[in-house]
């Protein structure tokens, strides 16, 4: 009897086991393409999402940058002969803080440090821009391509954002999209309702920490001067689907962008002062490679 019950479990097992294998080659047989809408994409607009969220697409030459990255080049070949020339000597003095080398970026250009050489090489660029203009580029994107991108860009009915794990692409219904913010940002442990802005009041505080840092030699001068932002951003909220708890109706893992806020440098300032001690420390990995390189020492025993 029991061996009996054993067989039929096995096979019910094993039936299960391929119907749940059946499923996800189903979803990714479809290329990593998660579609949680109605909306049926047309065989461009399923090309052009295979290519990836990474995947940048021909643009047009454009002159003026160009011309702002070559004078940025020329600054900074004038600067190291300038400095080859006229060497910095600094002085060697004992800090009770630790500094770094954190500083806005210099307005120094000493263009008389301009040869004829830097002006040959500037105008040959130049003169190469020209013929680029005129020279029709190879565009890595199809027409039809093209067409598919745009009314992918312009749907306003539907979000499209990289999966939480595993590199796929997920579609999702605006309102979806909505409705599952609102109930992360719902979540009062974690996240507040403001009745105002609150940035300035912030940044008035936060100077006056750094303020404060500066009067105890924590922070140097051009420490103190990059830290300060004085038009900070406010932050950006959104979150990516985790498709791997669940296919249909995934939750979204909250991320904040705080590219340019207040706070966004000090990370940086915290980051450089805590990497000396944090690759010191027996738990620290470099990166996937180094892990990898420890589990193949590791002596693996079944059970």
């Amino acid at each position: 009897m029991v061996t009996r019950c054993g067989r039929l479990l096995g096979r019910r097992g094993r039936r299960a086991g391929r119907r749940r294998t059946k499923r996800k080659e189903k979803v990714w047989s479809n290329g990593g393409i998660y579609n949680l809408t109605n909306k049926v994409l047309s065989a461009h607009q399923h090309q052009i999402l295979q290519k990836g969220m990474k995947f940048a697409p021909t643009n047009k030459l454009d002159k003026f940058n160009m011309y702002i990255d070559i004078q940025k080049f020329k600054k900074n070949l004038c600067l190291k002969k300038y400095f080859s020339k006229n060497p910095i000597e600094r002085n060697e003095t004992m800090h009770l803080y630790t500094h770094t080398n954190l500083k806005e970026k210099s307005t120094f250009f000493p263009k008389s440090m301009i040869s004829s050489e830097i002006t040959t090489f500037e105008q040959m660029i130049l003169s190469d821009l020209e013929k680029m203009e005129h020279k029709k580029s190879k565009d890595n994107l199809t027409q039809q391509e093209r067409k598919a991108l745009r009314e992918l860009t312009q749907d306003e009915d539907i979000v499209i954002k990289p999966a939480d794990k595993g590199g796929g692409v997920v579609i999702m219904t605006a309102e979806y999209y909505k409705d599952e913010a609102m109930r992360i940002l719902g979540d009062e442990t974690t996240y507040r309702h403001l009745k105002n802005d609150p940035s300035m009041n912030f940044k008035h505080l936060f100077h006056e920490y750094l303020d404060q840092g500066h009067l105890l030699g924590i922070l140097n001068n051009n420490e103190l001067k990059y830290l300060k932002i004085d038009h900070p951003k406010i932050p950006i909220f959104y979150f990516l689907p985790k498709i791997h708890k669940n296919l249909e109706k995934p939750p979204g893992r909250p991320i904040i962008s705080g590219i340019g806020s207040i706070s966004s440098r000090l990370s940086e300032y915290l980051d450089r002062q805590l990497q000396p001690y944090v690759t010191t420390t027996e738990t620290y990995l470099r990166d996937t490679i180094e892990m990898i390189n420890v589990l193949t020492d590791v002596d693996w025993k079944d059970g």
